[in-house]
């Protein structure tokens, strides 16, 4: 009679570890579908900022303060010259190859390497130019107010930068 007492005793046992993973599971499951409802239904998708980079002068920070249609109307100057930023940095990812073929050739032709060099220096500072173009494009869509606050910005991030190394947060 003793051994058929202690089969359900550890049974039992057993149950409340199962029960308390299961539950746990069920809460790591439920709090993922949350997560996925609520991002879209609260706002729209994060917007990614295409060619942002190539213009350095407008910090990110700038089109956090801004409304969503305000955001999205200038962001448009970004979109339209998208295209010109992924073909510059796709040329200069050609003249990059170009240089590490030059650097292999056997003669080594040090005018090949330079010439490389030139060519992508050349399309560095276009897409540089392109960028300042397309950074004053936007300010002067600016009204007064945003000009202030932009830069309000360009300061904090100059002053984040100084003597802080390499450290951006922008």
């Amino acid at each position: 009679m003793s051994e058929t007492a202690t089969a359900p005793v550890a049974a039992a046992r057993r149950f409340p570890w199962l029960k308390a993973a299961l539950i746990a599971s069920l809460a790591v499951n439920l709090l993922f579908v949350g997560a996925g409802v609520a991002r879209f239904m609260v706002q729209e998708p994060p917007e990614r900022v295409a060619g942002l980079s190539q213009v350095q002068l407008i910090p990110r920070k700038f089109f956090g303060e801004l409304d969503q249609a305000r955001k999205a109307e200038l962001l448009g100057v970004f979109r339209e010259m998208g295209p010109a930023f992924r073909e510059g940095r796709r040329a200069a990812r050609e003249e990059i190859a170009v240089l590490a073929s030059a650097l292999d050739a056997e003669p080594y032709d040090p005018s090949r390497v330079e010439a490389a060099i030139d060519s992508f220096s050349d399309r560095s500072g276009k897409l540089v130019t392109a960028g300042g173009h397309t950074a004053l494009k936007l300010i002067t869509m600016l009204t007064p107010a945003e000009r202030k606050l932009l830069a309000k910005h360009i300061r904090q991030r100059a002053d984040r930068g100084r003597g802080r190394g390499d450290k951006r947060e922008d």
